[in-house]
């Protein structure tokens, strides 16, 4: 029997006002947003992609526990001649399914959890790719001081090679870290379609931060996880920038830090994304709080851009100019750009991704 969740009615009910839609929609409460904060931030620490200036995006998949997804996107953000912005990526989207009892290899022990990491391939860059093989990996070791080493790996790659595309391995570490319990069931197809759509118009880069303006060969990687905000229509983005610094080939050192994002949706009659806004949140003032960022120094711009095809299409100052931007880069800074408005209906105005979206809130049954 196929398990089957509430989703959201996209096409069905079109005529929808907007405050319909939000009177249907669940309210959370704080608490279950920062359980939900730190449960992703536990998984997405362990996870790295190995290609400069990418962003690497999770999020859960599913109203119960255990099954996340994700997408990488890799490719710098500038034109290295002119040094306008530009933007080209491959892509590689992935499902991360995670299980109390999978592996039964050894009778001699209880069953241990398994993580399956698969690759998309209908929604990935497959075979040979613009920028170099896109590549990314979860570590599962009880212990991870820095996942660009990892020490108990699933990864899977862009690849057309046998076993590039799936990695599976039992882990203790599962459920240690508590990944496979839901902080709470409110994930509906329209939450699952706005993750979808956050990752692919979503840029976090180095090289177009002002005042340090510019791309290197040490351009910065990012890792971000979405997830829903308390309110109707809001979603929640933490941004974490990732390096590792060397003294020298022996004494090198991993660190992470990040920025939360708070994106509040606007949709219109018709039920159709409209606008909205995006903010970046207060910075913490104590170790351990949520809700806040925690780099201090995060000097990084972030970009909501179209959407684009990845290593087909390419965005350059007009496509940039469209899009919401903000400017990060450190606490009080006069070049702070904290929050913009987003015109969803301008960004996806060229694609088929807006006339589905429908009336967020109402349920109907989905195999």
């Amino acid at each position: 029997m196929r398990r089957k969740l509430f989703a959201l009615l996209s096409l069905a009910l079109p005529a929808f006002q907007a405050g319909a839609v939000r009177a249907l929609e669940t309210t959370l409460t704080e608490t279950q947003v920062a359980c939900e904060e730190r449960q992703l931030g536990r998984l997405t620490s362990r996870a790295a992609a190995y290609d400069l200036e990418s962003n690497l995006f999770v999020w859960r998949a599913s109203p119960g526990g255990g099954l996340y997804r994700g997408l990488e996107a890799s490719g710098l953000m500038q034109d290295f001649i002119t040094l306008a912005p530009l933007r080209r990526e491959d892509q590689l989207s992935f499902d991360l399914l995670l299980k109390a009892e999978e592996d039964f290899l050894n009778p001699a022990r209880k069953p241990l959890p398994q993580a399956t990491l698969v690759r998309r391939d209908s929604a990935s860059t497959i075979g040979p790719t613009v920028f170099g093989s896109v590549w990314l990996s979860f570590d599962l070791a009880p212990q991870v001081p820095d996942p660009t080493k990892p020490q108990m790996p699933v990864s899977i790659t862009g690849q057309l090679r046998p076993g590039a595309g799936q990695a599976d391995r039992a882990a203790r570490s599962i459920l240690a870290e508590d990944l496979l319990t839901a902080c709470h069931g409110q994930v509906s197809a329209f939450d699952l379609k706005m993750f979808e759509i956050l990752a692919r118009t979503v840029r976090a880069s180095s090289c177009l931060e002002q005042p340090n303006f510019g791309c290197n060969f040490f351009s910065t990687r990012f890792k971000s996880y979405i997830f829903r905000g308390a309110e109707p229509l809001t979603y929640r983005m933490n941004v974490l920038r990732y390096d590792v610094t060397c003294l020298d080939d022996d004494n090198c050192s991993y660190g992470e830090a990040g920025i939360a994002l708070l994106f509040r949706m606007t949709l219109d009659e018709a039920g159709r994304l409209a606008g909205g806004d995006v903010e970046v949140l207060p910075w913490c003032t104590e170790v351990g709080q949520t809700g806040c960022n925690n780099a201090f120094n995060p000097s990084f711009a972030v970009y909501v851009m179209p959407p684009l095809r990845p290593s087909v299409d390419q965005q350059g100052p007009a496509e940039f100019a469209r899009s919401a931007h903000l400017n990060i880069d450190y606490e009080g800074s006069p070049y702070n750009i904290l929050s913009a408005p987003i015109n969803w209906a301008d960004l996806l105005r060229d694609t088929a991704w807006n006339e589905g979206t429908g009336a967020a809130g109402a349920v109907q049954e989905v195999p």
